[in-house]
């Protein structure tokens, strides 16, 4: 066994590559040291605890899941913008089955509030893409939103049902769209 250190993000690929594999639920300190040729002990050099590890991999999977790098992002249409938001869970999940529903139960319970933030850390990002697309649109009716009815909480929601749809395996968001539509446009 290789007992010279090697790279945080080396690590991190090879917890990427094993999630693929092999799914998020087979991935501990054993199977990344083992990945990269290395000691246990190296991996605990980049990573406290297995709930680090954890975290940081279901961190680097949501940047993945909705990594910019594979296109552009259509910032003046909401729903051009929401389509592509789809289009990226859906070929994350692909990647990475079963992912969204089990990421948050492979934590162990005194770390979820840290994956839960850094979670909803990619989520934030993700929704004020949606949320600058939205204001960027000039298609949509602007008196549609008030104090009851806020942007925010409207791109909270498309997000949300977004979630639900990829965890149903949905084969599009068309009736989300139409109800976009509907309400906006």
């Amino acid at each position: 066994m290789n007992h010279a250190a090697t790279s945080k993000d080396a690590l991190l690929h090879a917890g990427l590559r094993l999630v693929s594999e092999k799914g998020l639920q087979a991935l501990n300190m054993r199977e990344i040291s083992k990945a990269c040729g290395i000691s246990v002990g190296c991996v605990y050099h980049y990573f406290s605890s297995k709930a680090d590890l954890m975290i940081a991999i279901v961190e680097k999977i949501w940047q993945k899941i909705f990594d910019k790098s594979d296109g552009e992002t259509p910032d003046e249409d909401f729903r051009a913008y929401v389509r592509w938001v789809f289009a990226c869970m859906a070929h994350g999940l692909k990647e990475y089955p079963s992912f969204l529903s089990l990421h948050a139960l492979v934590l162990q319970p005194e770390s979820r509030a840290e994956g839960r933030a850094a979670m909803k850390a990619c989520m934030a990002h993700v929704m004020e893409g949606m949320l600058s697309a939205l204001r960027a649109d000039g298609l949509v009716r602007r008196e549609v939103f008030d104090a009851g009815f806020e942007e925010e909480a409207f791109v909270e929601f498309i997000f949300q049902n977004l979630l639900a749809l990829s965890q149903q395996q949905a084969d599009s968001c068309a009736y989300l769209i139409t109800l976009i539509e509907k309400i906006l446009y």
